[in-house]
């Protein structure tokens, strides 16, 4: 019988070792951002911080994340459930995999939504218009901040838009002389902190203006 169970808790650890050797092997190679370029057609893993988020018309997300001096669209394949996604914020640190391959002379990492994995230590505030406006009434009423390209500047009112422009949102200056929005300009990226509304009279949502910063 001590033969016997020795001989089973050796298979077992065979298989253990056996198992992981399988996994290795199985798990894409880490390649740092600058050199994801060397690997078209290939599955890798990298990560980077995120700097821009929007979503399709088909609703797929298109992310852009930078790391080592360079910059790195992905496109996130639709998913039915992308609540994980759109709880990710400007500045998160993320690992991802996904293919490698060329759009419109760019390289791009193709990835689904089970392939991100957050390692941030300390997670942003920062949101994304396109995250805004998916799910307005989860911000209702909430001091937040977001990251955009201004756009339409007017006297007391811009519009913030996301990278593609398919979202964007309306940002009221409240009270005259609190910040003067006069030196924005078109395709300014900034980060605007307010206060999240919906207007009933013309039936959509806007910022109430704080404050904002240049990116």
């Amino acid at each position: 019988m001590e033969r016997i169970g020795k001989t089973v808790i050796i298979f077992s650890l065979l298989g253990v070792c056996i198992l992981y050797s399988i996994s290795l092997f199985l798990t894409p190679q880490f390649v740092p951002l600058d050199e994801v370029a060397l690997h078209e057609g290939t599955v890798i893993r990298t990560s980077g911080v995120i700097t821009e988020f929007s979503v399709t018309e088909y609703g797929n997300v298109l992310m852009k994340i930078e790391g080592n001096r360079t910059e790195l669209l992905l496109f996130v394949e639709s998913t039915n459930d992308r609540t994980e996604l759109l709880n990710l914020s400007y500045g998160d640190e993320i690992e991802v995999e996904g293919r490698v391959q060329v759009y419109r002379g760019d390289y791009e990492l193709v990835v689904s939504g089970n392939a991100i994995k957050e390692v941030t230590q300390q997670k942003s505030d920062i949101s994304f218009v396109a995250q805004i406006a998916a799910q307005p009434e989860e911000y209702r009423g909430k001091k937040i901040r977001v990251a955009g390209y201004v756009e339409d500047v007017y006297t007391r009112v811009f519009y913030l838009r996301d990278e593609t422009g398919n979202h964007r949102m309306r940002v009221k200056l409240r009270i005259i002389n609190t910040n003067s929005i006069s030196e924005l300009h078109e395709g300014d990226k900034i980060i605007v902190e307010g206060v999240l509304s919906y207007n009933a009279g013309d039936m959509r949502y806007e910022l109430n203006l704080i404050g904002f910063e240049a990116l």
